[in-house]
């Protein structure tokens, strides 16, 4: 990608004024170029308000856009405002957002109180953009009172957004292989809220089994019993139980002292991710280039070599640049 200048510290400046295009550029930034992030961040010195993260998941055709659609009115419509990360699939060809949710979010995208942004996989493991913590706290800094992060229902990407929201919604919809989709075990685990929707379709089986999974599974000693929420995001029926729902989760999370540890874990994710990030830059950089590293892949396809034996080589020379 052709790298595009940014005046940062006018986008920043406006940014603080609440210039909804300046917050867009902002994202893009730190999604597209994670070397200027931390001039971004550097620049903004300001911690805004503590937003609240909800992470939604659930497989594809669950309707959570639709959801999401209805929670964000519910939520502006108590004085509120909110930001919106939806985690798409990535195109292989352009590395771009493939499913473009703020399409079927077209009810609330122009409000004034509500941003929404849709960001590309990029391939990862999970399906979580490593962007998703700064773009999380660039709405945090603008004052967004809630941040909802909507996941592709694949596989790890379910388990990855436990890692940056503080309260999990799991989705289930009827029809959709009820009894596969509540025995995945990992993702029961993680739920904080339970939604069953589109429940008009015939939702009584999947929610009944939902009850029968939580009498048997652990609280793992967090005090809270995950809620089922039946809902139809078409009709908004079993919004306001759902909203209701998060807020609940909200303040036993505060009260109980699980939201600043959730936060404390957060903030360990990223420097953990920042140190990978900027070690492998260092080494492609300054030890193994492109063209070094194409001469040991070529070696080892010929079963010249192994790929021990080069990953040693390249450790030491690093840990003897910085003088381990």
């Amino acid at each position: 990608m052709m790298k595009r200048e940014y005046d940062i510290d006018q986008l920043v400046e406006r940014f603080k004024k609440k210039d909804k295009q300046a917050l867009s550029r902002l994202i893009s930034i730190v999604e597209n170029y994670p070397d200027l992030t931390k001039e971004v961040f550097t620049k903004l010195n300001s911690a805004g308000k503590k937003s609240y993260i909800v992470g939604i998941t659930g497989p594809p055709g669950a309707g959570k856009s639709t959801l999401i659609n209805m929670i964000a009115k519910n939520i502006v419509d108590q004085g509120k405002s909110i930001g919106v990360v939806s985690v798409d699939p990535t195109s292989p060809f352009s590395g771009g957002a493939l499913l473009g949710d703020r399409i079927r979010m077209k009810n609330v995208i122009l409000h004034p109180d509500i941003f929404i942004r849709s960001l590309a996989s990029r391939g990862m493991v999970g399906g979580l953009s490593r962007a998703v913590f700064d773009i999380c706290r660039l709405f945090e800094a603008y004052g967004k009172d809630l941040i909802i992060i909507e996941t592709v229902g694949a596989g790890q990407s379910e388990i990855d957004v436990f890692k940056f929201a503080y309260t999990i919604i799991v989705v289930s919809v009827p029809g959709y292989g009820d009894s596969i989709q509540v025995q995945k075990a990992g993702i029961i685990e993680i739920a904080d809220i339970l939604v069953v929707n589109k429940y008009d379709l015939g939702g009584d089986d999947i929610l009944a089994q939902l009850e029968i999974m939580l009498d048997d599974a652990s609280d793992h000693g967090t005090g809270w019993r995950p809620p089922v929420v039946p809902t139809n995001g078409v009709t908004g029926e079993g919004i306001d139980e759902l909203v209701n729902e998060i807020w609940n989760h909200k303040q036993h999370m505060e009260l109980s002292g699980l939201l600043d540890q959730k936060k404390k874990d957060q903030i360990k994710t990223k420097i953990i991710e920042l140190l990978y990030y900027n070690l492998e830059k260092y080494i492609r950089e300054n030890i193994a280039s492109e063209e070094k590293l194409d001469e040991i892949a070529q070696q080892i396809a010929e079963l010249k070599s192994n790929v021990y034996e080069p990953t040693e080589k390249i450790l030491e020379e690093l840990f003897k640049r910085l003088e381990y």
